[in-house]
């Protein structure tokens, strides 16, 4: 695979902006009231429901700091997109296929729906207050 000047450029921007975001997250510790970096899902403010990619940073955070478990307690949902990303980037026909596409908004549709739902087992998805 090679990459022309401008890409590899993007690449390298794109890599170096990942990883400041990561060393931010596993900084700042998600919904302590001092440090209020951290923005807070707008989705949720105005609706009261959980979208999707609530939780996600301080699953995330968990993840960095080595609680893959409670990143699981957070969002559920993290792994599985981030692997569905990745294979998205490594195969971008993928894009493209109507398939693959289908399953992978299924799927957070179905997410969305059940971590609403608020009674046992499909309040477990719902990540939990601070």
């Amino acid at each position: 695979m090679t990459f022309s000047r401008k890409k590899l450029l993007l690449f390298i921007s794109a890599v170096i902006l990942m990883i400041a975001a990561l060393a931010a997250v596993y900084a700042m510790e998600p919904g302590n009231t001092v440090q209020r970096f951290m923005p807070k899902c707008p989705f949720h403010q105005m609706t009261g429901m959980h979208c999707p990619g609530c939780g996600g940073t301080r699953a995330v955070h968990a993840l960095l700091h080595g609680h893959p478990l409670k990143a699981l307690r957070y969002n559920a949902i993290l792994l599985p997109g981030a692997v569905c990303a990745g294979l998205v980037w490594r195969y971008p026909k993928l894009q493209t296929n109507k398939p693959f596409a289908y399953t992978v908004a299924t799927v957070f549709i179905l997410f969305f729906i059940l971590r609403n739902i608020p009674c046992y087992p499909f309040s477990l998805l719902a990540p939990p207050s601070f």
